[in-house]
């Protein structure tokens, strides 16, 4: 990696250029978690057990993907750069990728639909793989300083964040708008797939990468050996337990949300206020964990952030059809207060533990840790909770009915609605506390870590190094310092 001496300068034309490449990232995975679950039953009159299965089966073909495009653009070669040449590649195909998913096609039988979208959610995991694993690389390699990278991350996350509050107060409206479902989703799918894609334009030209001393491919480490071997890395292993820890919470919560305002708590009219809310609450609360993190570190800030969700999911319990609409939308402040944490703080994290993985390695992957971020992402998402929300919903007898028509679901389906929605993201919020507690990298920690791996690279000798350095890089890699695949041994 380049020398700190080096570095650009960032401005704000180069924080916002970074930062637009996650309104796909945060709004595409925000739409298919709030709305694809709802879509494929009432529109498209799927089955929920059938329709769940859907985005679940695709992660076979993911855990393949992924990994091989980590791998892909760790070492890819071009006058672009190894990350930002995939932006210019994938504006076209966002657009179309995120358009097939929501044709209501008319076939006859489930079989048919089923393949449909089977293949249609193939297409779009593909090119946001494509696209995202290059993006979230980026971030470790504009600059080496540890503030910046946090600033990166908390614009990235602005721009995700404002992409999820566009989608939750337009997307329902845009839909609505047309008077037909069917028609509705669609020019919806259109509408934000141009969304997503057209800015990365601008991420392109706005972005660069630092110079980085390639070395000829290791010999030992084949694709898929490269992938496993960034569980060796003690600091990832507690970062990816967070990540699904949050993010697995927060799909749950939102892919609930449209069912039990609508069913439980028969105010249909209130999930765009409520999506609204928690959207905007997230942006506001983000500059607040910034500087925690800055200050603290960031499994401080994490912990804060999912000890206020956990308590504002609790108080879901106290809320009933006849609550006033103000306790809802308190409710849901504290909600995207505490969410805006758990959704950024785990990829402000993939910088800082890339930088464990090069003394751990002495090679730059970051690439490969986007990847296992962006599989992970996916199967939390598709193979988890969408799958087993769609058995869930069959198990406690949910009936399924039109968009513009409701049905009174029994006392017991409400129950188990009420219960799965408050529970589940309970129980992962107060997991992800605890495991966060185990978390080495601080930004103390961090300089130590970096003023190593640059005295290595200086031709450095690892029987020089000083007792506290040894400890704090054991500390962060789980291994004894005389085992580190070093600079030096490189």
């Amino acid at each position: 990696m380049a020398r700190a001496a080096e570095e650009r300068e960032i401005k704000l034309l180069n924080y916002v250029s970074y930062g637009l490449g996650d309104l796909y990232g945060g709004g595409s995975f925000f739409i298919i978690s709030t709305f694809a679950m709802y879509f494929l039953v009432t529109v498209v009159g799927m089955k929920p057990a059938l329709a769940g299965l859907i985005p679940g089966l695709g992660k076979i073909w993911d855990s393949i993907s992924d990994p091989v495009m980590g791998y892909i653009t760790d070492n890819t070669k071009s006058r672009f750069g190894r990350r930002r040449v995939f932006f210019l590649i994938g504006i076209i195909p966002i657009i179309i990728t995120f358009t097939l998913i929501w044709i209501p096609i008319d076939a006859e039988g489930q079989l048919a639909i089923f393949l449909y979208y089977f293949f249609a959610y193939l297409f779009f995991y593909t090119c946001s793989t494509m696209v995202l694993v290059p993006y979230s690389a980026l971030s470790a390699e504009m600059t080496l300083d540890f503030q910046k990278r946090n600033r990166l991350t908390g614009t990235r996350m602005v721009f995700s964040m404002t992409a999820t509050l566009t989608a939750g107060v337009a997307a329902q409206p845009l839909i609505d708008a047309f008077g037909n479902q069917r028609t509705g989703h669609l020019v919806m799918g259109i509408v934000f797939g141009a969304f997503f894609a057209l800015p990365y334009l601008l991420v392109f030209l706005g972005t660069w990468e630092l110079p980085v001393a390639k070395k000829p491919l290791r010999k030992d480490l084949n694709i898929f050996r490269n992938f496993g071997s960034i569980f060796r890395n003690r600091s990832f292993q507690i970062h990816i337990m967070m990540y699904i820890f949050a993010y697995a919470g927060m799909d749950v919560l939102m892919a609930w949300l449209k069912f039990y305002m609508i069913d439980y708590l028969r105010r249909p009219g209130f999930v765009t206020i409520g999506l609204g809310t928690i959207l905007i609450t997230q942006i506001i609360a983000l500059p607040i964990y910034v500087r925690i993190a800055n200050k603290k570190g960031h499994g401080i800030a994490y912990r804060i952030g999912l000890g206020i969700w956990a308590l504002a999911i609790a108080l879901m319990a106290l809320q009933s059809t006849d609550s006033p609409s103000i306790l809802l939308i308190l409710n849901c402040f504290l909600i995207g207060a505490g969410m805006s944490a758990g959704v950024m703080i785990p990829f402000q994290l993939l910088p800082f533990v890339a930088d464990v993985d090069e003394l751990i390695t002495s090679e730059h992957r970051a690439g490969t840790y986007a990847g296992a971020m962006t599989l992970i992402r996916k199967l939390i998402q598709g193979a988890l909770v969408l799958p087993l929300m769609g058995l869930l919903l069959e198990l406690i007898g949910y009936q399924a009915h039109s968009a513009e028509q409701a049905v009174q679901q029994s006392p017991a389906t409400l129950m188990w609605l009420q219960i799965l929605f408050i529970g589940s993201p309970l129980i992962l919020a107060i997991a992800g506390v605890l495991i966060s507690t185990r978390f080495p990298i601080t930004p103390a920690n961090h300089a130590v870590l970096r003023d190593e791996i640059d005295r290595l690279r200086s031709g450095g000798s690892m029987k020089d190094v000083d007792p506290a350095t040894k400890d704090v890089c054991e500390k962060l890699s789980g291994q004894k310092y005389e085992t580190l695949y070093t600079l030096e041994k490189s």
